[in-house]
């Protein structure tokens, strides 16, 4: 168990600061009346963490791939954020949390990363695969479709999404195929 925690500890190091700003940038300018961008961070982080530890995460093979899948959780956290605090029980989005009152909010002094060149996309670049993203996910229009997309890129397999949903493994089969087949019909 030590190794694990010692792994997850230097990935926590690596990344967690970058899930930060990204998710901020996601979430600019929506109040923050319960959550915030570290909330998502630190919620797509565990279930990185549980996954893996799931072994829900086999074909991960390097840096790259171990990134673009925390930028998929991270954006898929601070896009259940804005849903959560957008219900009618929470106020329908008009809830604002003491930070937004005392303008701590528009601070600017994390733009730190965004001069720095390296392997990893740019916040803007993740900013842009997850708009991107999220117009294809909402384009779905069907609750079902995208509980099985959300179970899919949280790593879970075919059979884990059927248990999970109460359904067979070929209903999530076509329903990966209409969404596959959905997103080619709205590429650019």
């Amino acid at each position: 168990m030590n190794g694990y925690d010692g792994a997850a500890q230097r990935l926590w190091e690596r990344y967690f600061d970058r899930l930060v700003h990204m998710a901020r940038n996601k979430l600019r300018g929506r109040p923050r009346a319960v959550e915030d961008e570290e909330d998502a961070a630190l919620s797509a982080f565990d279930s990185f963490c549980r996954g893996a530890a799931g072994g829900r995460f086999p074909q991960l093979t390097d840096r790259d791939d171990l990134w673009r899948l925390l930028v998929v959780l991270t954006a898929r956290k601070a896009i259940d954020q804005v849903e959560r605090q957008g219900a009618a029980k929470r106020g329908g989005g008009r809830l604002v949390g003491e930070s937004a009152v005392a303008g701590i909010e528009d601070r600017s002094d994390c733009n730190g990363l965004d001069g720095i060149v390296g392997p990893e996309p740019t916040p803007d670049l993740a900013a842009m695969v997850i708009e991107q993203y999220r117009r294809l996910r909402d384009g779905l229009g069907d609750d079902r479709l995208r509980q099985v997309l959300d179970l899919r890129l949280e790593g879970y397999d075919r059979e884990e999404i059927a248990a999970r949903l109460g359904c067979a493994v070929r209903t999530v089969t076509r329903k990966l195929d209409v969404i596959r087949q959905t997103w080619l019909e709205n590429e650019p």
